[in-house]
């Protein structure tokens, strides 16, 4: 079947595995280029730091099925099921656990445009999944999706976090970046508080930083991967 879509998401996951984003748990998805009723995701026993294509499986978006024989996608699937059918512009879902991200939700502190990293996120903040549970039926699949509604991110409580994109990188990059944005609001509170950008600010640098930032920063961590032998092994 499409090892187009095979590749794309195992060098995702492993680039996400490098860049200190995903260890034991988490996962990639993307629509398939031909059919927009198939995703392919990790599946649910493959190691992050060694997946090859084998470990990236298809599933049918209409019946949530895995379609053909072999591993069954994770049991949190239902995350990206229920973003796809609810948002036609969705190409691609990351789902993470991101140390910074997690700790500051732990706090109930709302994440928000901190730096020009986070600028990609509503002024408001990342809309919040008020739930530390695994999203492991179809009820918490809509539950989060309903959560997440039309932004490029949504924080689990007290669990992970969840990107979007138009694209495997720009899924990838948000997550990396949403990571970014966390270790430096969290810093930016210790050392006596945070000014937030918004208004005018956050719209142009929403603009001129995002422009080519996925491309950018997505070469950065496909080139420290290949640098670091992360990518190694892959195709076997």
């Amino acid at each position: 079947m499409n090892g187009a879509c095979r590749e794309t998401v195992a060098r995702a996951v492993r680039i996400c595995h490098a860049a200190g984003i995903m260890g034991v748990d988490g996962h990639v998805s993307m629509r398939d280029d031909g059919d927009p009723n198939v995703l392919w995701i990790n599946d649910r026993h493959a190691g992050r730091a060694t997946l090859t294509l084998a470990n990236v499986v298809p599933v049918d978006l209409r019946s949530g099925a895995r379609l053909g024989d072999g591993a069954e996608p994770p049991s949190e699937v239902h995350i990206h099921l229920e973003i796809y059918r609810r948002r036609d512009d969705v190409r691609a879902v990351v789902h993470a656990h991101p140390t910074a991200v997690l700790t500051l939700s732990a706090t109930g502190t709302v994440e928000r445009p901190s730096t020009s990293v986070g600028t990609f996120l509503p002024a408001g903040g990342a809309p919040v999944f008020d739930s530390p549970v695994l999203v492991n039926s179809a009820a918490r699949g809509e539950a989060l999706a309903n959560a997440l509604g039309a932004a490029p991110a949504a924080i689990l409580r007290q669990h992970g976090a969840v990107t979007v994109g138009r694209s495997v990188e720009e899924a990838v990059v948000r997550m990396i970046c949403l990571e970014d944005n966390a270790r430096k609001q969290a810093g930016a509170t210790r050392a006596g508080g945070v000014r937030f950008l918004a208004g005018g600010e956050l719209a142009t640098l929403s603009v001129e930083n995002w422009g080519n930032a996925v491309e950018k920063f997505w070469l950065f961590h496909r080139e420290e991967a290949q640098r670091t032998g992360a990518l190694a092994g892959m195709y076997t």
